[in-house]
């Protein structure tokens, strides 16, 4: 008996909630590390249900959703200038230290690495202000862009597989291996409740992503096991 190669993948249940927000948070983690805090985007997360979802599945999201929601107009410009201003601090910073792999993974990466990772996936980045392959919001985006096309590809077996195995390398051996000892560092560097708040929401969703797409990927073993006996028998 042939099985086919194209039946689809069922979600646990303890990963529908997780892979419906997923996207979200890393969009939300990417725009806030990898852009200046304007208005339009600080008033967009205000008013957006990302934010409450990141809340629903991390601290820092619900310290992010205290910060930013419910605000009026007014308060929301005194809170873009003084993230504004904090933003060009932590900028001035990296100057001296990245927010970017190489500067803070106790492992050898190299800018050219993560080139042909992201090349094997197809994807290449267009970069307004030059950032290097290795820097956080890029690594963040490379995983958003997984996201997408694993929820695009209606959830083929082969298809699907891959892009979880693929997510799984990617956080093990790149974004666990620097992230929380960068987030360490912001949380000595600022005061600042929205860099805080997202500095603690990435350290706390990363690692909780990881078990998800574990937990999923073992899902994915047990049916094929399940299904290798039904058709032995």
């Amino acid at each position: 008996m042939e099985i086919s190669s194209d039946r689809t993948l069922e979600v646990p249940d303890v990963c529908h909630r997780w892979l419906e927000n997923r996207g979200m948070i890393y969009q939300l983690l990417t725009e806030f590390l990898g852009h200046w805090p304007t208005l339009s985007l600080v008033a967009h997360w205000s008013r957006s249900s990302g934010i409450g979802k990141a809340a629903e599945l991390t601290c820092g999201g619900r310290e992010l959703m205290q910060y930013l929601t419910g605000r009026s107009p007014e308060e929301l410009v005194r809170i873009c200038e003084r993230e504004g201003a904090e933003y060009r601090k932590l900028q001035q910073y990296s100057k001296q230290r990245p927010f970017a792999e190489s500067s803070y993974s106790s492992y050898s990466c190299r800018e050219q690495d993560l080139s042909d990772f992201y090349a094997s996936a197809g994807i290449a980045f267009k970069k307004v202000n030059g950032e290097p392959d290795d820097h956080i919001s890029i690594e963040l985006e490379f995983m958003t862009i997984l996201h997408d096309r694993m929820l695009n590809c209606a959830y083929s077996e082969d298809t699907t597989l891959h892009l979880i195995d693929r997510q799984i390398k990617f956080l093990e051996e790149h974004l666990l291996s620097w992230t929380p000892e960068m987030c360490r560092v912001l949380s000595t560097i600022t005061t600042s409740p929205l860099y805080l708040a997202v500095s603690s929401m990435l350290e706390q969703f990363l690692e909780y992503d990881l078990s998800m797409l574990r937990t999923w990927r073992q899902s994915c073993q047990t049916e094929d096991e399940s299904l290798r006996e039904v058709v032995l028998v």
